[in-house]
C-alpha cells in the first residue's frame, strides 16, 4: 500500500507516530544482549583469578549461549501468553538478575548461574525486539530498522571488549556486571513508560510451557556445545551428531502440537519460502564460525599479530555487515530479490578467500574477507527478515519473527562445534608447526563451503 504524497517518511514518520522512543529502546535491549555475549571474554580472565573455576570457562559462554536459544525458541508462546510489554519486562529482568549474580559471585558455578540467566534475558529480549518490530511499526521500515539494528550489534563487537577490558585491567570485573545490571534497570523503566500495553491470550496462557520439547532443544545445544567445548577425535564428533539428532527431533515434536509451536510451520522445509530463509539463515550462521572461533589463533601464529589487533580484525566482520545493511536498507527501491541472491555469493566468495589467504597471505586481502563476509550477510539481512515474516500466516508471524534470530544463534553452535571438530582433524594443537597449522587455516574454512552452497540454493529460493 503506498503512502500519500504528503506523508512523513523515514525516521520523520517515526516521530509523527510517537514510535521513535520505543525504537530506541528495542536498541538499548539488543545493546546489552550483544554486548554480553562479548564481555565475558575480557572479564573472566581475571574473574578466575579470585574465585577459580579455570576448566569450567569455556562453559560460561556456552550456557548464555544454551540461554538464548531457549528464550528465542519460546518467545512466539510467551508472547502469546504474557503479550508483548510483559514479556520484555520479564526478559529484562531475568536479565538483569543474571548481571547481579555474576557481579556477586563466589565462585564459577555461581557465575555460570548468572551467564545462564543473562543469555535467556539477552536472547528473549532479542528475539521479542523482532517480534516488535513486525507488530508495532511500519512494514516498509522495516529494512531500514533492521539496518540499524545491525549497526548496534556491530558497534557492541567493539564495545563489548572494551568495557568488560577496561573493568578487568583496573581489577574491578564485578563493576562491569554491576554497569550492566544498572542498564537493565532503565530498559526495563524504558518498557514500562514507553512500550504499549497488550494482553496475552487465555488459550496460551492454559497451554503451560513446552517442558518436555524445551528440555529436548536444551539437550541438543548442551551436546554440542560440549563437542566444541573440549574437541576430542572420536566423542566430539559422535556428541555433534547426537545433537543434530536431538535438534532434528525438537522440530519433529513441534510440528505435532498444532497451535502451541514453538516455530512456524515448516521451518526447515526448502520447498516454502519461510523454510528457505531460516535454512539459509542456519546454513550461513554455521558458516561463519570458522573465522570468528579460529580467526585470532591462526593470525597469531601465522602473521605475529597481537591478540588484540587480531579481535579488531575479527571484529570487522560485524562493521562489514552493519554498514551494508544500512547502505541497501536507505535505497529508495532496492532490487530486494537480487540482493538477497546476491548475499550468500559474496560470503561464499569471502569464505573461498580465508580458504585462499589465510594460510600464505597477504594479510590485507585476509582483511577483505573479513569486510566481505559481513557485507555478505549485511546486504541481504533487512530483507530476507521481511520477507521470511510475510510469508508466514498472520497468526505465526510472532514465531516466524523469533525464528530469525533465534535460528541464527543455533547455527553458531553448530558452527563453533563443527569448526573445533575439523581444526582438530587437520591437526590442530597449540604447539603444532607452522606447516600444520597452514593446513588447518585452509580446510577450517573450505570444509564449509558445502553448507554454504546450501544457503546459496535456500536464498535463491526465497528471492523467488
Amino acid at each position: 500500500m503506498s503512502q500519500p504524497a504528503d506523508a512523513p517518511s523515514g525516521w520523520q514518520e517515526l516521530k509523527a507516530g510517537g514510535q521513535l522512543p520505543v525504537f530506541a529502546s528495542l536498541l538499548l535491549g539488543i545493546w546489552l544482549h550483544a554486548a554480553s555475549s562479548m564481555l565475558a571474554a575480557t572479564t573472566l580472565p581475571r574473574a578466575v583469578e579470585e574465585i577459580g573455576g579455570t576448566a569450567l570457562v569455556g562453559w560460561a559462554f556456552s550456557l548464555y549461549q544454551l540461554g538464548s536459544i531457549l528464550a528465542g525458541a519460546a518467545t512466539g508462546l510467551f508472547v502469546a501468553r504474557f503479550g508483548l510489554r510483559r514479556a520484555f519486562l520479564l526478559a529484562g529482568g531475568l536479565y538483569g538478575l543474571g548481571c547481579l549474580v555474576s557481579a556477586l559471585a563466589v565462585d564459577m558455578p555461581m557465575m555460570l548461574g548468572g551467564r545462564l540467566l543473562q543469555g535467556l534475558g539477552g536472547g528473549w529480549m532479542l528475539a521479542l525486539s523482532y517480534v516488535a518490530l513486525e507488530r508495532l511499526f511500519p512494514n516498509h521500515l522495516l529494512p531500514r530498522l533492521i539496518g540499524v539494528i545491525s549497526v548496534v550489534w556491530s558497534v557492541s563487537a567493539f564495545c563489548g571488549p572494551l568495557v568488560g577490558g577496561t573493568f578487568s585491567t583496573f581489577g574491578l570485573w564485578r563493576l562491569a556486571f554491576w554497569a550492566f545490571a544498572g542498564q537493565a534497570g532503565i530498559f526495563l523503566a524504558a518498557v514500562l513508560w514507553l512500550m504499549p500495553r497488550d494482553q496475552g491470550g487465555a488459550g496460551a496462557a492454559a497451554s503451560g510451557l513446552p517442558m518436555r520439547r524445551l528440555l529436548v532443544l536444551a539437550s541438543a545445544i548442551l551436546m554440542v556445545g560440549a563437542a566444541g567445548a573440549e574437541v576430542r577425535p572420536l566423542i566430539s564428533p559422535l556428541l555433534c551428531l547426537g545433537g543434530l539428532a536431538l535438534l532434528w527431533a525438537f522440530f519433529r515434536l513441534d510440528a505435532r502440537v498444532g497451535v502451541v509451536k514453538m516455530f512456524p510451520s515448516r521451518p526447515l522445509s526448502l520447498a516454502t519460502p519461510l523454510g528457505a530463509g531460516l535454512v539459509m539463515v542456519f546454513m550461513l550462521s554455521a558458516a561463519s564460525m570458522s573465522f570468528l572461533v579460529y580467526g585470532p589463533f591462526l593470525l597469531d601464529r601465522i602473521y605475529g599479530v597481537t591478540p588484540l589487533a587480531a579481535g579488531y580484525i575479527v571484529a570487522l566482520e560485524s562493521i562489514g555487515w552493519g554498514l551494508a545493511s544500512i547502505v541497501v536498507s536507505s535505497l529508495g527501491r532496492p532490487p530486494e530479490g537480487i540482493l538477497i541472491r546476491l548475499g550468500p555469493l559474496v560470503f561464499l566468495a569471502s569464505l573461498l578467500g580465508f580458504a585462499v589467504f589465510m594460510p600464505v597471505g597477504p594479510l590485507w586481502a585476509i582483511i577483505l574477507c573479513a569486510l566481505a563476509a559481513g557485507a555478505g550477510f549485511g546486504m541481504m539481512w533487512p530483507f530476507v527478515v521481511r520477507r521470511v515474516i510475510a510469508a508466514a500466516p498472520p497468526e505465526e508471524r510472532d514465531r516466524a519473527s523469533a525464528a530469525q534470530p533465534t535460528t541464527q544463534q543455533m547455527g553458531f553452535a553448530l558452527g563453533a562445534a563443527a569448526a573445533g571438530i575439523v581444526a582438530n582433524g587437520a591437526g590442530f594443537a597449540e604447539a603444532a608447526s607452522l606447516a600444520v597449522v597452514e593446513n588447518v587455516a585452509l580446510w577450517v574454512f573450505a570444509a564449509f563451503v558445502p553448507l554454504v552452497l546450501i544457503g546459496v540454493a535456500a536464498a535463491w529460493r526465497l528471492a523467488r
